[in-house]
Formats: C-alpha cells, sequence, structure tokens
C-alpha cells in the first residue's frame, strides 16, 4: 500500500485486513473492493461489502443449485482474494441458510466453522 502527498511517499507491506478507525481507511477499502464488487457474478450471486468484510448472498430453488452456485461464488471469491493478496478468515466466516416462505426467527441455521 502507498500514499503519495507532496511531501513524501509512505509505503507499508499489507498483507491482512483493512485500516480500522482511520481517516483513509473507508477510502481504502473502497479501493480494495472495487475490482471484486464490479466483477460479473450470476443473477443468483449478490456481493456486499460491510466493515471491512464481504457478504455473499445466493439464491436458489433447490439444495443442489444452492450447494453448487455457493461453491462457484466462493471460488470466483477466493480466486480474488489469491490474485491480491488477501486471506479469508475461516473464524470469522458464517453461513445463514433461510427457507422462503417461513418465518425467518423460526428457519435460520447458523453453522460456524465447517
Amino acid at each position: 500500500m502507498t500514499l503519495l502527498t507532496p511531501q513524501v511517499r509512505a509505503t507499508k507491506d499489507q498483507k491482512q485486513g483493512c485500516p480500522q478507525s482511520s481517516c483513509s481507511g473507508p477510502a481504502l477499502w473502497n479501493l480494495v473492493s472495487y475490482e471484486i464488487l464490479n466483477q460479473v457474478w450470476p443473477n443468483n450471486v449478490h456481493i456486499q461489502p460491510f466493515a471491512g468484510d464481504f457478504v455473499l448472498v445466493i439464491e436458489a430453488d433447490t439444495n443442489k443449485s444452492l450447494v453448487e452456485d455457493t461453491q462457484s461464488a466462493i471460488t470466483q471469491f477466493s480466486s480474488w482474494c489469491s490474485e491480491n493478496e488477501l486471506a479469508i478468515s475461516t473464524e470469522k466466516k458464517l453461513y445463514l441458510i433461510q427457507q422462503s416462505g417461513k418465518k425467518s426467527e423460526d428457519h435460520i441455521e447458523r453453522v460456524q466453522n465447517k
């Protein structure tokens, strides 16, 4: 990561995380996330940046489609991470599975670290 000003050029090797609680943090995060947000995703896959993280929302009509589409989206996201020397935090990953037509508070399954 390099910051150029009229007075100085500052360079820092950034391999993980996003600067938090800094005035430059949001701008740096926008630069990092711009490319992945503008990739072509299938119509049923939605990606959203959120507080230094990403959320992938995948809609599917069948469990088989959900598994296949989720794996494809994760592969695409993982490839982008690798190309940009970013790591996916396995400690923070969370899956929420919701069936349509049912009360969300009763039918959300949380699966962590699997």
